[in-house]
């Protein structure tokens, strides 16, 4: 007999039993060490806000590096005429296509030998539009159309990485501030005297985080729109492309 797969509650459960026993372990530990919770949690902050400020810096270096080298990648290889488009091969296979004389059998043979040498984007998407027949279809520019968002789907693969950036920079960075203010106003809390200038240093330097991780978003975010301008432009030339291919 058959039986249904079951998961209801199941991440619900152990969502549950995560923060009880996360509830459990801090108030353990504020009981054993004689202190109440806010405050264990300020002192380990301070304690640690170095090596933690260090890490965001280090992600941040990343992060950058991230984006620029991806950036870079779209215009040296993925983006560039010899991946793209061959206009000298397109045309070879237009006058295939066209070709008076010669029957359709002889022009789809000419043209799949001059598409075993082109190795662009184009090239794929003719090859793919060929093995399914395209030019018999109903209507065979959305044919061809289908094909080309496909391949560029696969091109567009890397953007992850810009959205990636925009959103992890400014996160980190407030969770930087975060952690240098906590740990700014523990240390007033147990000094005696407290200076405006002493206040105002923690203040700064808590917020250079932020500032760092805004600048990165803003980097990362201008870069994504080149590359989609970019990828849009190239689009429209391969569907121009196609209607010089078919079209005499």
């Amino acid at each position: 007999m058959d039986r249904s797969y079951n998961q209801k509650g199941s991440a619900r459960t152990v969502f549950i039993l995560a923060v009880m026993l996360s509830a459990l372990t801090l108030l353990g530990i504020a009981f054993i060490r004689g202190e109440n919770m806010i405050d264990l949690l300020a002192r380990v902050l301070t304690q640690y806000v170095v090596p933690v400020n260090a890490v965001i810096m280090f992600s941040f270096a990343v992060l950058l590096s991230l984006t620029v080298g991806v950036f870079v990648h779209y215009y040296l290889f993925e983006l560039r005429d010899p991946f793209m488009y061959d206009a000298q091969a397109a045309r070879k296979m237009s006058q295939a296509i066209h070709a008076p004389g010669k029957s359709a059998d002889e022009r789809m043979t000419e043209v799949r030998a001059l598409l075993d040498k082109d190795t662009t984007l184009f090239g794929q998407v003719f090859r793919r539009f060929l093995h399914e027949n395209g030019f018999a279809a109903p209507r065979p520019g959305k044919v061809w159309q289908a094909l080309q968002d496909e391949e560029f789907e696969r091109v567009k693969r890397n953007m992850m990485y810009f959205s990636l950036a925009s959103v992890l920079s400014p996160a980190m960075g407030f969770l930087g501030t975060a952690v240098g203010m906590v740990a700014a106003f523990y240390e007033i809390s147990i000094q005696d005297t407290v200076t405006p200038a002493d206040l105002a240093m923690s203040i700064q330097i808590a917020l250079i985080t932020t500032v760092i991780g805004l600048t990165i978003k803003t980097i990362a975010m201008l870069l994504k729109t080149a590359v989609i301008h970019s990828i849009g432009r190239r689009e429209d030339q391969l569907t121009v492309a196609y209607q010089r291919l078919i079209e005499r």
